[in-house]
């Protein structure tokens, strides 16, 4: 009898055991994601080496391994869009070869440039700066310009000014130029703002490096100058949309994350690790939880590409839903989820006070994290395209970290995970809260 309760106790304790540990966060599962997601196989995860399709694929297999249900063929939404893709660039300096993304970026609407020993003409900052006192002043001043720098390489120095549009539209100055005739023409701007890569959905009739003031001098020889770039009118690029059947499936609750990145130029990889590797291996930590945990309601978990080149994925989505987007209960929007030590920072939470006040309440209960801030709306992530349709939702990212965004520098070893596991765990109540009734 002893031995038959004895062993009743253990079945009992290991299936309690068991539920423990499947409610746990998986660190270990986390950090895989971000470390494959950051390899260089995937090439930042961009239009350089097949980098955002390889990704894709990776995710639809992880999609499966947590029993996702589908909407469509292996969990697909492909869309098309317009991009131009810079795949190389080179710059030496006084006798220096400049790192991409460390010591110089390209504008990304660049055109293909070669150095054909074309002259060198200085941009006159001063009389810039002065053109500003009157409209006639500044037609005058972009006519002499013209006539100063036709034809020839331009160097605009660093702007010594203070006032904001005129430094905005310095940052811009090279537009003015596209009218001109820029085959293998270069323009060299000198910054002393931080060197914040990015993309473009067109190509321009210029080419613009954006170069560490810390080159510039009165001695400054640039040497030798290249970029090549690729306009793709149709890149092809998929959204991945998996789902767990809820308790009830009259309402959706939606978890989402990008996972597309800028990619690679030349050797130079931006592997994307904070942005967003780190999100997409939340939301998939939320997608295994969920696939053990039946959910009160339906739960969509959207992998977005084209987020990057302007919010594209998911303003595709919400054009072609694969359901009926007034079934969305609430939509939580997961970026940059590589740090918390200074707790995290909630878009739309002035718009869904309600919403924003229970999830403080639960992080004030739990002792989660240092803070939950919150800011008003924004239209910065994917969140955006549903919220302009009416859907209730959250834009939720980190606070803390390095802060190497859109840098080569994101790399998995720059995050702080400590706080992965107490992040995942406020936003598990806050979602599990909203399924059962507690708002809205």
């Amino acid at each position: 009898m002893l031995k038959v309760k004895l062993l009743s106790f253990l079945v009992i304790f290991s299936s309690c055991l068991f539920v423990v540990k499947a409610q746990k966060f998986k660190q270990k599962y986390f950090e895989r994601i971000i470390n494959s997601l950051t390899s260089d196989y995937y090439a930042g995860r961009g239009y350089v080496d097949n980098g955002m399709s390889k990704s894709a694929l990776y995710l639809q297999k992880e999609f499966k391994k947590n029993k996702l249900q589908s909407f469509s063929t292996d969990y697909e939404q492909k869309f098309t869009y317009p991009i131009n893709v810079i795949q190389n660039a080179e710059l030496k300096i006084n006798g220096l070869e400049l790192k991409y993304g460390i010591d110089y970026i390209v504008k990304p609407n660049a055109q293909s440039v070669s150095d054909v020993g074309l002259d060198y003409s200085f941009f006159d900052t001063t009389a810039y700066t002065e053109s500003f006192q009157s409209k006639n002043k500044t037609r005058d001043f972009i006519v002499k310009d013209h006539q100063l720098n036709f034809g020839k390489n331009i160097i605009l120095p660093p702007l010594e000014n203070t006032v904001d549009s005129i430094k905005q539209y310095y940052k811009q100055w090279s537009s003015i130029y596209e009218r001109e005739q820029n085959i293998n023409r270069g323009i060299f701007r000198f910054t002393k703002e931080k060197l914040t890569s990015s993309l473009s959905q067109r190509q321009a009739n210029t080419s613009e490096f954006i170069i560490s003031d810390k080159f510039y001098s009165d001695q400054l020889k640039i040497n030798s100058f290249m970029i090549k770039s690729e306009f793709i009118e149709n890149f092809e690029a998929k959204n991945l949309i998996g789902y767990v059947d809820g308790k009830n499936n009259d309402s959706i609750v939606v978890i989402t994350a990008h996972y597309d990145h800028l990619g690679k130029v030349g050797e130079t990889v931006f592997p994307g690790a904070s942005d967003n590797a780190s999100g997409v291996a939340m939301m998939l930590a939320f997608a295994k939880y969920y696939s053990k945990h039946r959910p009160q309601y339906k739960t969509v978990f959207i992998a977005f590409a084209g987020e990057e080149a302007g919010l594209l994925g998911a303003d595709y989505f919400v054009k072609n839903p694969l359901f009926d987007l007034s079934k969305i209960k609430f939509l939580v929007n997961l970026d940059i989820m590589g740090a918390g030590e200074k707790g995290i920072q909630v878009v739309n939470g002035k718009v869904f006070k309600k919403e924003f006040d229970k999830l403080t309440a639960i992080n004030a209960n739990k002792n989660y994290l240092a803070e939950v801030k919150i800011r008003g709306e924004s239209c910065n992530s994917d969140h955006c395209p549903f919220y302009l349709k009416g859907v209730p939702s959250f834009f939720i990212y980190t606070l803390g970290g390095k802060g190497f965004y859109h840098e080569p520098d994101d790399t998995r070893n720059n995050l702080n995970l400590d706080y992965s596991s107490k992040v995942f765990s406020l936003l598990r109540d806050f979602i599990n809260t909203i399924s059962s009734n507690e708002v809205r």
